[in-house]
């Protein structure tokens, strides 16, 4: 398996997203539409990388 096929294997569905920032699936999708969160394309197969996530997540904390 290549490096590359190792990374989409790592992809999160946009319901897994939702699941680990404990929100609803129609408010990660208005993330995604806002340009708050980044999101792979191919056709109609929308994944989020876990490092996007994750800068997402670090970005709105406070304290």
């Amino acid at each position: 398996m290549g490096n590359s096929a190792k990374q989409l294997g790592c992809l999160l569905t946009l319901e897994q997203a939702a699941e680990i920032l404990n929100c609803s699936l129609k408010t990660v999708q208005r993330r995604i539409e806002s340009g708050d969160l980044p999101v792979i394309r191919d056709g109609r197969l929308v994944r989020v990388h876990p490092d996007d996530l994750d800068r997402f997540i670090r970005l709105r904390r406070e304290g």
